[in-house]
């Protein structure tokens, strides 16, 4: 799985969720509380589907974590 890089608005950073799989993005979807998707003005445009990156990483390193050593039991 590769990790987004964070795009920077107003000094936070956010993520796209549509910059993921259709999977990934509806792992996380089903995982994020409801009112945390956000839309974002950048440079004249409206970004939709946008969570901060503080929220992607520990949802990344939590899933990445877990895939990791999932395989690692079934590689012996």
């Amino acid at each position: 799985m590769i990790k987004l890089i964070p795009l920077v608005v107003e000094g936070k950073r956010i993520v796209q969720l549509s910059q993921l799989t259709i999977d990934q993005a509806n792992d996380l979807r089903s995982w994020l509380p409801s009112n945390s998707i956000k839309k974002v003005n950048f440079q004249g445009m409206e970004i939709n589907d946008c969570i901060s990156f503080e929220t992607y990483d520990y949802w990344f390193k939590t899933n990445h974590s877990l895939t990791r050593a999932y395989e690692s039991i079934l590689d012996f």
